[in-house]
């Protein structure tokens, strides 16, 4: 669609590169402008003309929501009107929201309001509808069902349909019990939260610890972003948040996925076929991330974010020695497939679904907000540099690439290895204090 609607426009060839261009700018502006949206809006909480009324985690979420609605919009009005310009601009629309809503809002929000046994399980959550909503949209992107050439504008218009559901269930959304004690003082209306939310009349452990928190609190005021930068007392938190989020996408996820569809061709597997493998590729995502949310809480954060790691390491480091003997046998393109999918089951496993709410649980209510801005603009600059420089890293050294990111998954284990420390069962006072250790 951009490259005929760019001919027929114009008149002028739109080569590949430049296309590529086009395509990639059109991320960049929409990562750089999403988390600089939350970090402005949200992040910046502490000021006193911020209304805590106005700006409580459930009317973000919405107002968040209502406007991908826009870009879903411009999505389907694109082809009617004939203008790729559209499509970018719904990019943009889109992806402040996405920006700021699963690496910033969501994980924060789900953290305060789970049960500190289940928080890993809660925070697993958010990966597994992400592995279905990937699952649903390639089988929807299919060109017997949605992805061809006369559907394709209703495929992408379809992602309003989450947000719809959202703003017609948020009504029946909770309050976040820390957001209700901590800002507001209400210790009446936490309690009876607290009681209905965990169904048992003893909160006296949560109600003691948000106490607790809040006098740690009034000691210090809110932070900005500037001063989470250069605080010394959460720089160990601050650098763990940076570490884990670039990790998580440098370690190569998308750059795997994107060039798995390589892989099964090298296989022998037929062109048309190939969808079905992404299909079956990604509904194993599912089954992975479900198996980890059930036991997310079993081992504890720091045992899966090592054994994810570990796993992606040697499975990148056999990819590289298939990378670079694939056409000596018949039989190597298929010991690179298995790789590829047990690379993917790590990342299932460890630094899909535990990162964010990780970082969620490291910070304090006070620098909480701040640090997952920080954190959410690691992840998506993360995620674009992979995006736009995988292709040329392959293109450079080839196979090789598979082993710089083999090295570096090896690097994050020993990261979290040393220097991460347990968060399950803890109070976030006790998590805090053991950073400071």
């Amino acid at each position: 669609f951009y490259s005929p609607t760019y001919n027929n426009k114009l008149h002028d060839s739109i080569y590949p590169q430049k296309l590529t261009w086009w395509v990639m700018w059109s991320l960049v502006v929409t990562v750089w402008a999403g988390t600089f949206q939350y970090g402005y809006s949200l992040g910046s909480a502490h000021l006193k003309t911020i209304n805590y009324n106005i700006f409580n985690p459930q009317k973000s979420m919405s107002f968040l929501h209502a406007t991908t609605i826009i870009g879903s919009i411009l999505f389907i009005i694109s082809k009617a009107i004939n203008s790729f310009e559209v499509i970018i601009a719904g990019r943009l629309i889109f992806g402040m929201p996405i920006s700021c809503f699963y690496p910033g809002l969501l994980p924060m929000y789900v953290v305060e309001v789970s049960p500190r046994h289940l928080r890993g399980v809660f925070g697993s959550l958010i990966s597994l509808f992400i592995a279905v909503g990937i699952f649903v949209a390639n089988t929807l992107g299919l060109k017997q069902v949605l992805g061809n050439s006369n559907l394709w504008p209703l495929f992408l218009s379809l992602t309003c349909v989450p947000s719809i559901v959202f703003l017609l269930l948020c009504y029946f959304m909770p309050r976040s019990p820390r957001y209700l004690f901590i800002h507001f003082g209400n210790a009446e209306r936490t309690e009876r939260l607290l009681k209905k939310l965990r169904d048992t009349n003893d909160v006296s452990d949560e109600i003691n610890d948000l106490k607790q928190e809040l006098i740690e609190m009034n000691r210090t005021p809110p932070v900005s972003i500037w001063q989470v930068l250069s605080s010394a007392q959460l720089r160990r938190q601050l650098t763990a948040a940076l570490v884990l989020t670039s990790a998580q996408q440098l370690t190569g996820m998308n750059g795997v996925q994107i060039y798995l569809n390589r892989l099964y061709q090298l296989s022998g597997i037929e062109e048309h076929i190939i969808p079905y493998c992404s299909i079956a590729t990604s509904g194993m995502l599912v089954v992975a991330t479900i198996s980890v949310t059930f036991i997310a809480d079993k081992k504890g954060r720091r045992f899966y974010f090592i054994l994810g790691f570990v796993i992606e390491s040697v499975s990148l480091l056999v990819l590289c020695i298939t990378a670079l003997n694939q056409h000596r046998a018949q039989w190597i393109p298929y010991i690179a497939i298995m790789c590829a999918l047990c690379f993917i089951i790590g990342f299932a496993i460890g630094p899909g679904p535990i990162t964010l709410t990780c970082i969620a649980e490291s910070f304090p209510q006070r620098s909480r907000s701040p640090a997952l801005t920080i954190a959410s603009f690691s992840l998506w600059f993360s995620f674009t540099l992979i995006v736009v420089v995988w292709s040329y890293i392959q293109e450079a050294i080839g196979g090789y690439a598979y082993l710089v990111f083999s090295f570096l998954a090896l690097l994050a284990a020993l990261y979290v290895y040393f220097s991460v420390p347990e968060t399950k069962n803890r109070s976030f006072i006790e998590i805090e204090r053991s950073y400071q250790q």
